[in-house]
């Protein structure tokens, strides 16, 4: 799971011992964990189209952590994984609370998911939800192509829910639209 992460601003003469500084304080914290090391790789990523924009890419490793999951297929059932879903959840929040990384954060869709599938539980009963699919939400700044926020559909009987996710995991807008008949 990768995690994005912006805290260089403008860039100085001196760029490359900043990022130097940067990856080697993320990589103590992780190292510092009180609950064990977190197995994550650590590295420098430009994701600028055009220009360069340097961020420290954070990679979570998954098989290690127990962190990595898969959103599921369209059409099933998300009853299947919920309590899963939201030990995860909270394990990734609490992870990213004791970082206390304070720079901008693009979050992997994984995570969109999850955070998207938490807040429908507060408003329905997410376990009868039934997974439709995502889309991302165009994008002006063609950096972000791949990290633009997303759009989530479920569907919860005849009523579908769509509920829009920032890639800093901020819910933008939730919809509720009726499916019958009489909504046409």
């Amino acid at each position: 799971m990768e995690i994005l992460i912006n805290p260089f601003g403008e860039p100085s003469n001196d760029w490359r011992e900043e990022e130097r500084k940067a990856k080697q304080s993320l990589l103590r914290r992780l190292e510092g964990n009180p609950d064990g090391n977190i197995p994550a790789e650590v590295a420098i990523k430009n994701i600028g189209r055009g220009a360069d924009w340097h961020v420290l890419s954070l990679t979570i490793l998954s098989t290690a952590t127990g962190l990595f999951f898969v959103i599921p297929a369209a059409h099933k059932k998300v009853r299947e994984s919920l309590e899963e879903w939201r030990r995860i959840y909270n394990e990734f929040s609490r992870l990213l609370s004791w970082l206390a990384i304070n720079s901008p954060i693009y979050f992997p869709d994984h995570y969109l998911f999850l955070v998207a599938l938490l807040n429908l539980d507060e408003d329905t009963e997410a376990s009868e939800l039934e997974y439709l699919g995502c889309h991302p939400i165009p994008e002006d700044n063609p950096s972000l192509e791949g990290l633009e926020a997303l759009i989530f559909n479920f569907k919860d009987g005849d009523v579908l829910e769509s509920i829009a996710i920032s890639r800093q995991g901020n819910v933008m807008w939730h919809n509720s639209t009726p499916l019958g008949a009489e909504s046409a």
